[in-house]
């Protein structure tokens, strides 16, 4: 039904929250408590707002690389009133994907119609929120590698549709409260706020465009300006309350500083994120799905052609559809993330020619501001474009971007050259639920092999099985029994390189500040630093775990200089071992744990 430009109505909304309710149950019961990954990054999204809820400072009692502070603070909040637990960051995250969902349930149905916005949000759900392509269980939303991301990229959609509304209403009121979801998102990652920022300025030049009220125009940029200062400034009253306010600031731009400052984003393993290890490889991909898309367009366009009768019509679209199923079938949906940048471009010339044509609708204007807007966020993608990894934020509002392509925008325009709209809808929505289901297929068989329960209570986690190739879940889990049984309450606790979800799941702080030491933490906190603090609070107890950083270049942890070789000298000085769990990789390079304990006479 075309409602474009319509609020849904009651019985639209009901049916909607029904569908994408159910969903949303579905996913989060069937994969109940089974998201984190045991070792890598998600960790820190538990062990940094319990330390701030008891006092400590951030940036200043440990070190956070991956986004500033704006998310630990809020999950800090929520553990001080409803308890420390990871079922209280589950609820949260549960919340904000709610919210996520209804604004874009909202912001479609208005610009396209109830299929479009209905089958934008499953695809968050099915593709993006609870997505486990890979054994690392920290892209989706539920239990992120980083909270910024998922944070960032909920205030931008909201940043994006209120831009929107501001164009359309003119109330300088809309601009302050756009600037506010932009100073806010300065505290999540670089990456969003900048490519939020792009968007804002596009939608203020089209504004001057297309309006022409520079009065208005300027009030309001004015207004943005004063909104997004609101969140900076907060945070830097905050932490001026314990710090001068040079390093106050420091800690308000935190995200920015190893970005602009460091190398901590150059190396092999951020070439390969980005294509530029294989670049000609990702841009042929990138060309065959583009030319696979079209051809397939065509296809469904021709057999939904209005001169053949309609009686016919079917006898074409029926096998059309048979054709889909069974290449569907057999396709590699996991690599779909090469067809985004050629769809987001198609469509944005598709909405300037209506433009062009109608003039500037308000549905098209959102159009043009989402879609301009995913092509910024997807750019950190390079030419590597997927729907995993990173893509699991970066790369969901192109997705939505192509799903507004295939099932509204193109069908519309080819409505004017003869072709039946609800045919073409048909054939090309039949492929994308084709699609989704099996990309839901392969995270759910993932999830599967996840039986063995780590913790207890509120933060129970259920993990990998001693017999998958995640072998590493069941020793982190004995490592945490040995620890809660022999360690003192009182004691500290340093977990090498990575780890630091043990000090939460037992609360045992790490008094030396930095909780990860990949290679990234070392470019962009120096080896030298983190070296003399280790030394200095010289932790009680010690766990070493075996980590291949070959995707950066290096071996494992304590080879090699560029890798922490200075800091095993002085632990293999200071701490002998008092239980080994698995293989000792120096040895025979295959996975194990050691737990070390400081020497009586060590300082």
């Amino acid at each position: 039904m075309m409602t474009e430009g319509k609020a849904p109505s009651r019985r639209d909304a009901l049916f909607a929250t029904l569908v994408i309710g159910a969903t949303l149950i579905a996913l989060t019961f069937k994969t109940w408590r089974k998201w984190p990954d045991l070792v890598v990054d998600f960790g820190a999204q538990l062990y940094m707002p319990w330390q701030i809820s008891t006092g400590a400072v951030m940036y200043r009692d440990f070190h956070y690389l991956p986004g500033g502070p704006l998310s630990q603070h809020y999950h800090a909040l929520l553990f001080k009133l409803f308890g420390v637990s990871f079922l209280t960051l589950i609820i949260s995250n549960l919340v904000v994907l709610t919210l996520l969902l209804t604004a874009i349930y909202y912001c479609f149905y208005r610009c396209a119609d109830q299929l479009t916005a209905i089958t934008a949000c499953v695809s968050v759900l099915v593709v993006f929120a609870f997505a486990h392509y890979t054994t690392l269980g920290i892209f989706n939303y539920i239990t992120p590698y980083s909270s910024e991301v998922v944070h960032g990229l909920f205030l931008s959609v909201i940043g994006v549709a209120l831009l929107a509304w501001w164009f359309e209403r003119e109330n300088p009121w809309l601009a302050a409260a756009v600037g506010f979801c932009a100073g806010l998102t300065l505290l999540t990652k670089p990456d969003m706020f900048l490519a939020l920022t792009l968007t804002v300025d596009v939608g203020a030049a089209l504004f001057w465009q297309v309006k022409r009220k520079g009065m208005l125009l300027c009030g309001s940029l004015g207004l943005m300006v004063a909104g997004g200062l609101i969140p900076a400034a907060g945070f830097f009253l905050w932490f001026l309350r314990i710090e001068d306010a040079r390093t106050s600031l420091r800690s308000v731009l935190a995200a920015w500083v190893p970005l602009l400052t460091t190398s901590a984003a150059h190396g092999p393993f951020y070439r390969w994120c980005l294509g530029a290890d294989k670049p000609w490889f990702h841009a042929r991909e990138i060309v065959h799905w583009f030319l696979g898309l079209v051809i397939l367009t065509l296809v469904c366009a021709l057999v939904s052609w209005r001169k053949i009768p309609r009686r016919l019509a079917l006898v074409p679209v029926a096998a059309a559809a048979v054709v889909i199923i069974r290449i569907s079938s057999d396709f590699n949906w996991f690599n779909c993330g090469y067809a985004l940048p050629t769809s987001c471009l198609v469509l944005l010339v598709l909405l300037l020619a209506r433009a062009a044509r109608s003039g500037w609708e308000p549905t098209v204007v959102f159009a043009v501001l989402w879609t301009l807007w995913s092509l910024a966020v997807m750019a950190k993608l390079g030419l590597f474009c997927r729907i995993w990894h990173y893509g699991f934020a970066l790369a969901m509002p192109a997705f939505i971007s192509s799903l507004y392509l295939l099932l509204w925008a193109l069908p519309r325009e080819l409505d004017r050259f003869g072709v039946r709209p609800t045919f073409l809808r048909g054939l090309l929505g039949l492929m994308v639920l084709c699609g989704l289901a099996r990309l839901a297929v392969s995270s759910l068989n993932l999830y599967e092999n996840k039986l063995m329960p780590v913790g207890s209570g509120g933060d129970s986690i259920i993990a990998f099985e001693s017999h998958f190739l995640r072998g590493h879940d069941a020793a982190i889990a004995e490592a945490l029994n040995w620890v809660e049984a022999k360690v003192p309450p009182s004691a500290t606790l340093a977990v090498l390189p990575q780890g630091v979800l043990i000090n939460y799941l037992s609360r045992h702080t790490n008094p030396s500040g930095y909780v990860a030491w990949s290679p990234p933490e070392l470019a962009a906190f120096g080896q030298t630093n983190m070296n003399a603090a280790l030394m200095a609070h010289s932790p009680d107890y010690m766990i070493e775990l075996y980590i291949n950083y070959s995707e950066y270049g290096e071996t494992y942890f304590g080879e090699h200089k560029s890798l922490g070789f200075d800091a095993q000298q002085w632990i293999d000085a200071h701490y002998h071992l008092v239980h080994l769990i698995g293989h000792d990789w120096v040895k025979d390079g295959q996975f194990g744990l050691k737990i070390l304990q400081r020497n009586p006479s060590g300082p």
